[in-house]
């Protein structure tokens, strides 16, 4: 059993240890065992291999730090900055300490490195203090790729679901304590290397990468038909004889679908290169325009690792961080990324978060601006994306998201984010038992608003063709282009384009709030009770109640009102004296913050709140060094919107989004560099125009300069500790049944 997370009186510490060993599961009598897994297991463990111990999933160990603090050298060209960033992370051979770099600012143009020790962070003074700015091919890598062997799983292994042991046969087994990945040929095909046919078997489909129309609607990419991957650690290997090993894994087998024929393989590589316990922490990274790195931060081949306090600045090609490949019960929390470089927006489709190759990494409380928000690229299980706030993308579309876009993403959970939509795609091939739990999808950017056919309709949760046995309950899909409640446009759910009859059919609906019906649905036959051989076994029982648990994935944490839930992250400073270092004020959310059973909230009727991510971003204080000027030449109001004709702004983009101010002429906001009364968010643009909500006709507007974007300043110090026990107007445990045996 996992934790208990609340800091709770004993006795009711006990009721709910009573509850939870009587009851399973949080999703317990919700959603069927065979359609999700025990999604606590994601995020740190709570041991580390060098014996630290973690309270729960999202706090990394306390350390010490080790050696001296690391001054900036002042070489702009990045090398000496390099160099000596190298220097003491290999210097520090005592696991469980930080290296610690001081104020300032850090030029690296190589690669820093975190991996072949165990148990070392590289800690920052904080993310307004430390920063690293990223030049050319510089990067900074958790974890590297190197070497790599394999073995065959035999005939006699248990493929069972839950399954903690397994055989394979080879003269070189791999050691205890490492990380490993198990892959399987795709439905249909069979080999070393994996070949044939990908055929749709019409119940737990894995395929990808086929070229033609069997599991995606991408023409354009072909590749080998293995991907299926369980990323695992290594508990123990007994030798049986004749070169057959048993190898004990943790977690168990999640997929239902592992077979002998399908050609299952145990792989792993050099242990020496895998980052085990290494941290990132407190600074900010920004990447120059000269950054061309793919991934200049990649956190990838580790286990039980973490970035956290982080603000990321800049957009280098492709994406801003990458978590994965090859990473399990690694933490991304508490970060702000804005994916765009201040003064050079890039176009297209850029991406904040690329995780992928992973399995049971938790993704929490983030903040992302600027580029699609998490993009899921396949091959991944157990992963948990949770309270994660995502506005403003300045690319070719209109509303920011979050997707999983390649194939074989499996038991996903998406719970509690508050972002514009959400979607399991068919681009590249099939997904299985995702879920999304407490959501709140507005289908844009508020308040900006576009319905042009080159941005796509506004959408909430797309269970696209090939997704199935998906789950989607207590969410609250909201807003006002949303129209349709299942349809291809506007809508509140889409299913496919009609070529898999088992898209819409497997999926279930429960609890969820719309915009189009404008009720808190719990209709019985949007859920899966039926299924017909061979998924029979993976149908879903029609709840009996239609109150739900508070959280799919933290143990022990129930629903409160108003504050008292023991969560480090859920108290927000709303105010500062001093920033960061004084707080002013702080403010404390219900939680949950999205569902059918919350009222009072200030969004969809009252069932969505803002959760602690957006509440900090509301409060923040705007950056101004990342600020540019751009003149106003000429501004027209109609029906209390305001245009600004505005010049040089970032032509690259076919839209920019989001926060600015006004400084000069008519239209002059006051208190520029606060986002309280002063900061503007814009409700259209091109890429010579400005839009807005202004109530009355300022008259003429020329002769200002609009100040933009508004990055953020940033500290983790924003998210407080939400002390447990204290809320007198605690609700009592939810999701809880007698069960007789």
């Amino acid at each position: 059993m996992r934790r208990d997370y609340t800091f709770l009186p004993p006795f009711i510490s006990i009721i709910l240890l009573l509850s939870t060993l009587s009851y399973g599961q949080a999703w317990s009598g919700v959603v069927a065992p065979s359609r999700a897994i025990d999604w606590s297991q994601a995020g740190l463990p709570a041991t580390l291999p060098d014996g630290e111990t973690t309270p729960n999933p999202w706090t990394p160990p306390t350390r010490t730090q080790c050696g001296s603090t690391v001054n900036p050298s002042g070489d702009t060209t990045g090398a000496t900055d390099t160099t000596n960033i190298n220097h003491a992370i290999s210097g520090c051979t005592t696991a469980g300490t930080y290296v610690l770099l001081s104020s300032g600012t850090f030029y690296v143009d190589g690669t820093i490195v975190l991996f072949g020790r165990t148990s070392i962070s590289l800690r920052g003074s904080g993310a307004q203090n430390t920063k690293i700015k990223i030049l050319g091919g510089g990067a900074i890598q958790i974890g590297e790729a190197w070497g790599g062997s394999s073995a065959p799983l035999t005939s006699g292994s248990n493929y069972a679901a839950g399954s903690t042991t397994i055989t394979i046969n080879t003269s070189s087994p791999p050691t205890t304590g490492n990380l490993a990945w198990l892959t399987q040929c795709d439905t249909g095909t069979s080999g070393n290397p994996c070949s044939g046919t990908q055929v749709d078997n019409n119940s737990v489909f894995v395929c990808g990468d086929t070229g033609s129309g069997i599991c995606q609607y991408d023409s354009g990419a072909v590749g080998t038909p293995m991907h299926q991957f369980q990323y695992v650690w290594i508990t123990s290997v007994t030798s049986l004889g004749s070169n057959n090993y048993s190898i004990g894994i943790s977690p168990g087998l999640y997929m239902p679908n592992w077979a002998y024929a399908l050609t299952p393989m145990l792989n792993w590589q050099d242990a020496a290169h895998i980052a085990v316990g290494m941290g990132l922490e407190d600074f900010t990274m920004e990447f120059e325009t000269s950054a061309t790195s793919g991934s200049a931060y990649q956190m990838a081949e580790a286990y039980a690792s973490w970035t956290k306090g982080v603000r990321f600045v800049g957009n280098p090609p492709n994406r801003v961080v990458s978590v994965g490949p090859t990473t399990k019960n690694c933490l991304f929390m508490n970060n702000y990324i804005y994916a765009q470089n201040p003064s050079a927006f890039s176009s297209g489709y850029g991406t904040a978060i690329q995780q992928g190759s992973d399995s049971d990494d938790l993704i929490l409380n983030n903040i992302i601006q600027g580029a699609m928000g998490i993009v899921g690229g396949g091959k991944d299980e157990g992963v948990v994306e949770a309270y994660n706030y995502a506005r403003d993308i300045d690319t070719t579309l209109y509303s920011i998201f979050e997707y999983q876009h390649t194939a074989s993403a499996a038991f996903i959970l998406r719970e509690g984010n508050q972002m514009g939509s959400t979607l399991d795609d068919d681009t590249w091939g099939t997904h299985n038992f995702d879920a999304w739990f407490r959501n709140y999808y507005s289908g844009y950017d508020p308040p900006y608003v576009s319905t042009s056919p080159g941005g796509g309709d506004p959408t909430g949760i797309k269970i696209d063709s090939y997704a199935r046995f998906e789950n989607a309950v207590g969410n609250v899909i909201w807003g006002p282009m949303l129209t349709n409640y299942v349809s291809s446009a506007n809508y509140i759910f889409y299913f496919g384009s009609g070529s898999d009859s088992l898209n819409q059919p497997t999926s279930m609906r429960w609890g969820n709030c719309d915009s189009a019906t404008s009720t808190c649905r719990f209709v019985n036959s949007e859920v899966p009770s039926s299924l017909a051989s061979p998924n029979a076994s993976y149908s879903n029982p029609v709840p009996s109640t239609t109150t739900l648990p508070a959280t799919f994935f933290m143990s022990g944490v129930t629903a409160h009102s108003s504050g008292g839930t023991g969560l480090s992250w859920w108290k927000v400073c709303t105010s500062w004296t001093t920033f960061p270092t004084s707080c002013g004020s702080t403010q404390t959310q219900p939680f949950p913050a999205a569902g059918p059973d919350v009222t009072g909230g200030p969004y969809a009727n009252g069932y969505a709140y803002d959760i602690p991510a957006s509440l900090a971003y509301q409060h923040l204080p705007v950056d101004t060094s990342y600020q540019n000027s751009y003149t106003i030449t000429g501004s027209s109001w109609s029906n209390g919107t305001e245009t600004l004709t505005v010049s040089g702004l970032p032509s690259s983009s076919e839209h920019i989004m989001g926060g600015f101010q006004i400084s000069g002429g008519n239209c002059a906001t006051s208190g520029a560099g606060t986002p309280t009364g002063a900061e503007v968010l814009m409700t259209g643009s091109s890429t010579t125009t400005i839009s807005y909500a202004l109530a009355s006709n300022p008259g003429s507007c020329a002769s200002g300069t609009v100040e933009f974007p508004d990055v953020r300043q940033f500290d983790e110090s924003v998210y407080q500790n939400d002390s447990g026990g204290g809320d007198p107007s605690v609700n009592p445990p939810t999701g809880l049944s007698a069960v007789v045996n």
